[in-house]
């Protein structure tokens, strides 16, 4: 049936092979196209959305995949012969699930109005990762997506500088927050500024890569890129980008996103350091947590810590908020029970807890965005099997990690023409291995930890950073394997 119907449309007038063709082609221009429509959807937009599955539908009939599959020529740095398809990843099946649980929950879902922005931000991220695995199989368009990923989270950083919400939580920051200029009053969607803990949350994603990237500089490897002064101009943006996303990081006085990336940068230190100094530091750990668990004990409770040491007006201090997450996720474990197949649909938590379960610690007027937890908030969005499907993306993520960091890249050996210069140096720079590896396995756990007591649920605005990052993830792996695969080939012949 297949071959009948491509043998009409290759005899088709109207060129329809060729527009395909060109779709495929493009596909990351039409997806930039629909971008604006999906984050800011409205029932009239909502067509938008079939943009991404089009795109993916194209690349069957471009005839291009096979003949690309078969193709003799190995090339590490260029896409050769405009090779066409989303690629199929370890993930595929993990985002399968998603994407069949998203239409179950357009069932379940009281009011697709209320569920139309996340469903179109889901279909938006899912269409992104696909764009960034598919370009970064080959190590050019793997560094353009890692430019764009971290040029669009400086872009993100500046935006919460010039348009956050500010609350001063810490008195000390207070002086300098009163100097920042609120330039972007108002935005769509967030009529009084952004959220704090969504661009906490969302730099988190960004920051250990950034780091790590610095450090690499530090080291001086980057120099055997290229002209002295594009390894100092690199050097400059990786280190003013860092301080600038640290300081609005800092300014955000999210705590989860302090607490997330304090522990990503604790582990990341035990992973380089010597396996003597591993132990050190590990048992720093635990004794300063033992007695700090025994001091509080002693002192009658955190408060009283707090209240002795003249810090009880500091809110940033106080654990009053936890009280209202402990209710929140017990309501939220409440609407999983009732719904742990299904789901209740995506984004209606925030009005169904107020009529299924209310709350004694948080007014009615107060808007509930999510569970704070966004691993309870996929559960109650997509039920059950979205949040097994959830979980086994990070699984599936560090897995590709761990592949990437265990198996060592090829030996040194010199390049065969100038173009291969660059392709040769990744694979064989085991320190720029581990920095990419440990920056992008640490942006992935650290958010994981936030969302341990916060979210940015699926499909919301700054999620985008999580499905590049996982695009980058895969792709990183993607090249591994083909160089793996490359070696063995040559080894044969």
């Amino acid at each position: 049936m297949f071959a009948r119907f491509k043998t009409r449309v290759e005899k088709n007038h109207f060129g329809f092979p060729r527009f395909l063709n060109f779709l495929d082609r493009f596909h990351w221009l039409f997806l930039t196209l629909a971008a604006p429509f999906l984050i800011f959807p409205s029932p009239n937009r909502s067509l938008a959305m079939l943009v991404v599955p089009v795109l993916w539908i194209s690349y069957l009939f471009s005839g291009r995949q096979n003949k690309s599959n078969q193709s003799s020529t190995f090339n590490l740095k260029h896409a050769t012969n405009n090779v066409s398809g989303f690629p199929f990843t370890p993930l595929n099946i993990s985002f399968l699930v998603l994407a069949i649980m998203l239409l179950i929950s357009l069932w379940a879902t009281y009011s697709i109005e209320q569920s139309l922005e996340k469903i179109s931000g889901l279909v938006l991220g899912l269409g992104v990762f696909y764009a960034i695995a598919r370009e970064s199989r080959y190590l050019e368009g793997w560094w353009l997506s890692l430019t764009a990923f971290l040029g669009g989270g400086l872009g993100w950083a500046l935006l919460g500088f010039l348009g956050m919400n500010y609350q001063v939580r810490f008195s000390f920051l207070a002086p300098m927050i009163s100097r920042i200029p609120k330039i972007i009053k108002v935005l769509p969607g967030e009529d009084s500024g952004l959220q704090h803990n969504a661009v906490g949350g969302a730099l988190v994603w960004i920051m250990p890569v950034m780091i790590c990237l610095s450090w690499y500089t530090a080291a001086g490897k980057h120099k055997k890129w290229g002209h002295p002064v594009t390894n100092w101009l690199i050097r400059i943006a990786l280190w003013v980008g860092s301080v600038f996303v640290a300081l609005v990081l800092l300014f955000t006085q999210s705590r989860g996103s302090y607490l997330a990336l304090g522990v990503t940068l604790l582990i990341v230190l035990f992973i380089i350091l010597h396996k003597r100094w591993r132990w050190i530091l590990l048992g720093i750990v635990v004794i300063s947590a033992i007695s700090l668990t025994i001091y509080i004990y002693q002192s009658g409770g955190w408060e009283s810590i707090i209240y002795q040491l003249g810090l009880s007006g500091e809110t940033g201090f106080s654990l009053d908020t936890l009280g209202a997450r402990l209710e929140l996720w017990s309501r939220a474990i409440s609407g999983i029970q009732d719904f742990p197949f299904t789901g209740m649909g995506m984004n209606t938590f925030r009005e169904v807890i107020h009529v299924l379960y209310p709350l004694f610690t948080i007014s009615l007027d107060f808007d509930i965005a999510h569970s704070h937890n966004e691993f309870l908030q996929v559960a109650l969005d997509l039920g059950i099997p979205g949040l097994i499907a959830f979980i086994s993306i990070y699984v599936i993520a560090f897995w590709m990690l761990v592949k990437v960091w265990k198996n060592p890249f090829g030996k040194e050996t010199a390049p065969r023409t100038s173009e291969e210069r660059t392709a040769l140096i990744f694979f064989q720079d085991t320190v720029l291995k581990k920095a990419l590896v440990l920056g992008l396995g640490g942006g992935l756990f650290g958010h994981m930890i936030f969302g341990m007591t916060d979210a940015i649920t699926l499909g919301a605005k700054p999620g985008i950073f999580y499905w590049m990052l996982l695009g980058l993830i895969t792709g990183l792996y993607q090249l591994r394997e083909k160089e793996v695969k490359e070696r063995k080939r040559d080894k044969n012949v």
